[in-house]
């Protein structure tokens, strides 16, 4: 059976050596999906609270985890009253529709991604009452650095009180699959971060060349704010051969039929049909994937055989679906990834139950973050963050707050007009599909 989790550190080792305590730290999980997040994080947290829109996706968490800390509801509509509360952490996972390529990038006022700003707005509610997590996470695609956008994120959490930074994490360090995604991690300003973080971002593994430029683009008083997290690369780990996770007969998919394959082939370049020639030219079997993808208003068909599939998405067209090359002795065999195999690119384990429907297990797997990812980012700076975090605030003599009330004001105003945007942008939307035009 695949067994991601072996390559990542357990609970019983030096990572958490320093962190057992008598209750486990407790989060809130928002936009909580099928539950991936959770799988990252157990046994190390206690969720008290998820937090999602989608019947498939309390379906499938359900199915893994019971319905008990489970909201099926829409975020704007979520009451203050209905979160649990004293917590330590939350997570938001908010919608990437609008800040990806393949969402035209329309940013974090658009309908979609602006549902972060109804998170941000329960977070602040809670910040008023004395009540906001230590630690907040927020996690999405790298579209997310986009000026504008990350600015408007990092005045956000500065207006609730937070120091903050972020890092750019790929999957394909613990996956055999090219997933890179943004984790925005925030502790209380007040938290003496120590050791997690580093004067610099000099030979950081998870700092980017774009991150580096978003960040210098920060104006002054947020700039000062930011933090150059400091937590290990995952050059040691030992990542599962792809051709591992392939199943000779899958469940929910079937091989295509020869004329279906070569169709396939004959929408590929010169460069890619060589690339497949390589590979029938190596001894034993070769495992690729191969991708449609509009090019100068031609649809093609491109491979690679580096060993990672690409980044999994929703099921919302013939481009987002991976199909699987299996070259054997000359013979090239082609099909539709399997839902178990999509789940195994997450770094889901086999015990962990999918939906029926292919079309949703897909949907769910694609919507989600990659276990592995979570369970590192956890075990060497969440943990540590939130540990830090009650041992400053068990000092009875801590000051109230070192940031100035009229700064955190300005950053307050800041942050509400942009979530006004928001308002205004999703009523817009919904009289346009109200009225048909």
């Amino acid at each position: 059976m695949f067994e991601v989790e072996a390559s990542i550190p357990n609970p019983d080792s030096e990572a958490y050596e320093n962190t057992n305590r008598a209750e486990l730290p407790t989060y809130l999980d928002f936009f909580a999906g099928a539950g991936l997040v959770r799988l990252g994080l157990e046994p190390t947290w206690q969720c008290l609270w998820a937090n999602d829109l989608a019947t498939l996706k309390q379906s499938v968490y359900s199915d893994n985890f019971g319905l008990d800390q489970f909201l099926l509801k829409d975020i704007a509509t979520v009451q203050l009253a209905e979160i649990p509360r004293p917590v330590d952490m939350a997570w938001a996972s908010f919608p990437c529709q609008d800040l990806s390529l393949a969402g035209w990038q329309r940013g974090m006022s658009a309908r979609h991604s602006g549902t972060f700003w109804a998170f941000w707005r329960l977070i602040r509610d809670l910040f008023d009452q004395g009540e906001r997590p230590h630690v907040v996470v927020i996690e999405n695609v790298a579209g997310l650095l986009n000026s504008n956008d990350f600015d408007g994120l990092c005045e956000s959490l500065a207006a609730l009180d937070f120091q903050f930074g972020a890092l750019v994490m790929d999957a394909r360090y613990f996956l055999p699959q090219s997933r890179p995604r943004v984790f925005v991690v925030a502790v209380d300003s007040r938290v003496s971060t120590g050791d997690l973080v580093e004067s610099s971002s000099k030979n950081n593994p998870w700092i980017s060349d774009r991150l580096l430029q978003t960040v210098d683009d920060l104006p002054p008083d947020l700039r000062n704010l930011w933090r150059w997290w400091n937590i290990p690369s995952a050059e040691n780990i030992q990542v599962t051969p792809v051709s591992d996770l392939i199943e000779t007969n899958p469940l929910g998919v079937e091989w295509n039929a020869p004329e279906e394959t070569d169709r396939l082939l004959a929408m590929m370049t010169d460069r890619n049909r060589a690339k497949i020639h390589k590979a029938q030219e190596t001894e034993g079997s070769s495992v690729g994937f191969l991708y449609k993808r509009m090019r100068d208003g031609t649809q093609r068909a491109e491979v690679r055989f580096d060993g990672l599939a690409g980044c999994l998405r929703t099921p919302s067209g013939g481009s987002s679906r991976q199909t699987v090359l299996l070259i054997n002795e000359g013979e090239v065999q082609t099909r539709l990834l399997s839902p178990r195999e999509s789940a195994r690119l997450m770094g889901v384990p086999d015990t962990f139950v999918l939906p029926g429907s292919s079309t949703d297990a897909w949907r769910a797997m694609g919507d989600g973050v990659a276990v592995p990812v979570v369970r590192w980012l956890s075990s060497h700076l969440l943990i540590p963050l939130v540990a830090a975090s009650h041992d400053h605030f068990s000092d009875s003599n801590c000051d109230a707050s070192r940031s100035v009330r009229e700064q955190l004001e300005e950053f307050r105003n800041g942050s509400d007009h942009r979530a006004r945007l928001w308002d205004t942008e999703t009523d817009r939307t919904r009289s346009i599909e109200i009225s048909g035009t």
